[in-house]
């Protein structure tokens, strides 16, 4: 066992010294918005380096009694370290100048709430997500392309939704508890159809119920996305998704079981929704009618297999509405005409959406000024 742990620590040594020596690389080509993130890391790195020195002194020591703590000790480094050259190494050693851009949108977003405030940000090549877990700086994934470009970048106003409902899950949780309890008690057989329900209906009645746990984190964090980004973050969800696969406006039955996002088109069922009961009518008719004349082209219908029914509406409606005041995200105002702020990205964002539709041909040209205006007026 002593040999064993000897190797492991030795070599999780040189793991480590492999990991600090391209971020310390990167140090001086760091925005000031990851300064935060990399001063958190660095000084991660180095407590790890002292219980990994510690380990090795404490093997010299001889001791069998002292071997099952410096396995448990060795374990939880070795955990970490995985941890960290899965999720919080890349982010320092892929940096871009152009990077600034989603930096200063994702530090606005955690500046301009209490409970996120002291959380670091930084962010890595990917598709949209987000790894959100209070305890750790938030790091935020976006397609390269997109990370260069105004018109995606609303949805970060989604991920940054994970966050907020990690910073609150319990009272979330609660709340989608009681959620279930409502789909559960509309399902109910007897309520429905009269008499007692087979086996397999029942079933089928749980996976739903199960399955809202899920979708209905994601449909809150589609109502932060909008309450944050306006118009801009509707326009954003359904132009980056409606043209991607059939599978976006209907899943069959069998996949929808412990699937965790609901089917595309609900969410922008929803979203349309949310948008109709903020008094903007004319986003949510554009939404529905684009996404009706591209499911009208491939033959689809809406059909939700019964996870979704329009009697379940309300009910989810004011759970997300209870979500979104338990969390208190900040809140776009260009709606009533308050939004003056340049500072802001959702005016950005929604500036950049207003000049896309209206202009598309110039979009390009304004858009790289609009960027180097609003980094340069930011600081």
């Amino acid at each position: 066992m002593r040999e064993l742990l000897r190797h492991n620590n030795q070599d999780l040594l040189r793991d480590l010294e492999r990991m600090r020596e391209p971020v310390q690389q990167a140090a001086g080509a760091l925005p000031q918005e990851m300064q935060s993130f990399y001063d958190w890391l660095i000084v991660r790195l180095d407590t790890f380096n002292q219980l990994i020195e510690e380990n090795l002194r404490d093997l010299a020591r001889q001791q069998d009694s002292i071997l099952p703590d410096i396995l448990s000790n060795t374990q939880v480094v070795t955990r970490y370290l995985q941890l960290f050259n899965r999720f919080l190494i890349s982010p320092v050693i892929r940096v871009q100048p152009s990077d600034r851009l989603c930096l200063k949108l994702l530090s606005w977003l955690h500046a301009v709430h209490s409970k996120t405030s002291a959380i670091p940000v930084a962010m890595s090549d990917g598709d949209f997500a987000s790894w959100p877990d209070p305890r750790f700086p938030t790091i935020y994934f976006m397609p390269p392309s997109a990370q260069r470009r105004l018109l995606y970048l609303p949805l970060f106003f989604h991920e940054f939704g994970h966050l907020l409902f990690a910073c609150h899950k319990q009272e979330m949780e609660d709340l989608i508890t009681d959620l279930q309890k409502q789909i559960a008690d509309f399902l109910e057989p007897g309520k429905q159809q009269g008499g007692s329900a087979s086996p397999l209906e029942l079933e089928q009645r749980n996976t739903i119920v199960e399955t809202w746990f899920e979708w209905t984190q994601e449909i809150f964090c589609d109502a932060v996305g909008f309450v944050i980004g306006g118009p801009a973050y509707a326009y954003s969800f359904s132009m980056y998704f409606r043209m991607r696969s059939r599978e976006e406006y209907h899943v069959r039955l069998d996949d929808l079981v412990g699937r965790t996002h609901p089917v595309t088109w609900l969410r922008i069922r929803l979203i349309t929704d949310r948008a109709r009961r903020m008094g903007l009518t004319e986003v949510a008719t554009a939404l529905e009618d684009s996404w009706q004349t591209i499911a009208a082209g491939m033959g689809v219908s809406e059909d939700y297999s019964g996870f979704f029914e329009p009697q379940f509406l309300p009910a989810i409606q004011q759970t997300i509405d209870d979500m979104l005041t338990e969390a208190a995200p900040y809140q776009f105002d260009d709606l009533a005409g308050n939004e003056s702020s340049v500072e802001s990205p959702a005016h950005l964002v929604n500036q950049a959406w207003d000049r896309f539709f209206n202009n598309a041909d110039d979009y390009a040209d304004w858009e790289a000024a609009a960027i180097k205006d609003w980094l340069a007026f930011t600081g």
